[in-house]
């Protein structure tokens, strides 16, 4: 079937469509959405099939949350039919305003999608400290300076462990 989006006209093969059973927060009469990945970039989208002009700029969450985790009941990883946690796939919903300096993502209500079975659901993230407002570039940019700090003690360390090895 073809699709006239925001994305432009988009050619949707059935066996792409993921099923939200219950919907996404706030939207919940459109169930059939479809991904669309951008190769550059960060971003990717989620397409509705049932209203081509609902659209949802999604990112991967270890991008701005390098820990990040979600916990699933029994009541979710059955909705969802996840048979090993490889098979399911989270992305979060990025807000992206007038300023993008300001874009955000939502980390405590991600998507989380059973790619084997085409099945997703929006979920709770019960854990306390993700919040709906996470800054994609603030945190971006400070993930990026721990990691240098983290390689530079590494580059230290070997370089001392070859020093006092001489």
């Amino acid at each position: 079937m073809k699709l006239e989006t925001k994305l432009g006209t988009l050619e949707v093969k059935e066996e792409n469509i993921i099923e939200f059973p219950l919907g996404l927060l706030g939207f919940s009469k459109y169930h059939r959405y479809i991904i669309v990945e951008r190769e550059e970039g960060f971003f990717s989208f989620l397409q509705s099939v049932d209203e081509p002009a609902l659209t949802f700029v999604i990112m991967i969450p270890e991008l701005v949350c390098t820990e990040y985790s979600v916990k699933l009941d029994q009541k979710e990883i059955e909705l969802l039919q996840l048979a090993a946690p490889g098979d399911g796939r989270v992305y979060g919903i990025v807000t992206v305003p007038d300023d993008p300096a300001e874009m955000t993502v939502n980390l405590q209500a991600p998507l989380v999608i059973n790619i084997k079975e085409n099945l997703g659901a929006q979920i709770i993230n019960g854990e306390g400290f993700y919040r709906t407002k996470h800054n994609v570039l603030a945190e971006m940019h400070k993930n990026a300076f721990v990691e240098g700090k983290k390689l530079l003690k590494q580059e230290e360390a070997v370089s001392r462990e070859i020093s006092e090895s001489v």
